[in-house]
């Protein structure tokens, strides 16, 4: 399920604009960001935070080691990937009652809009991972000269 953090922004939808099935989009100001689907055995819940310089897509993954996981940048698409193993002894355990998610996990996040891509990096604190994704300045509307040249 996918929450949108911060003050709404509504937006037209464009003549053309095509979502994809099962996607759920986010808009922060000139950047959009698509959920895609994934098969795993969960996906950690993620909040997707726009600040002056950067959008930060937030997963909190309590009780996955950092060098467990794996965030990777394929064209316009971030993957997270990770496993989050069990806690308690293999063989025969008799559960009283057992809601905590174990196993692989992935998240995938088409982007969109103004941002620099090559420059994308990863911060894990506290079992909470945080993605910064660059922005990069909005250059519509900004005037440039272009030199004449004679001959």
């Amino acid at each position: 399920m996918s929450r949108k953090i911060g003050a709404p922004r509504t937006r037209q939808k464009s003549p053309g604009e095509v979502r994809e099935e099962g996607s759920a989009g986010r808009w922060t100001g000139h950047v959009l960001l698509l959920d895609l689907p994934v098969e795993s055995a969960y996906q950690p819940p993620s909040d997707v935070v726009e600040v002056d310089d950067a959008v930060r897509v937030v997963l909190e993954i309590p009780g996955v080691p950092a060098a467990s996981l794996q965030v990777r940048v394929q064209g316009n698409r971030i993957e997270v990937t990770g496993e989050k193993l069990p806690d308690f002894p293999a063989g025969e355990t008799s559960f009283l009652c057992l809601e905590r998610i174990f196993g692989k996990f992935q998240r995938a996040f088409e982007v969109r809009g103004s941002v620099n891509l090559g420059e994308v990096s990863a911060r894990m604190a506290n079992g909470i991972l945080v993605i910064t994704i660059p922005k990069v300045g909005e250059r519509r509307g900004r005037e440039r000269r272009i030199p004449i040249t004679i001959g």
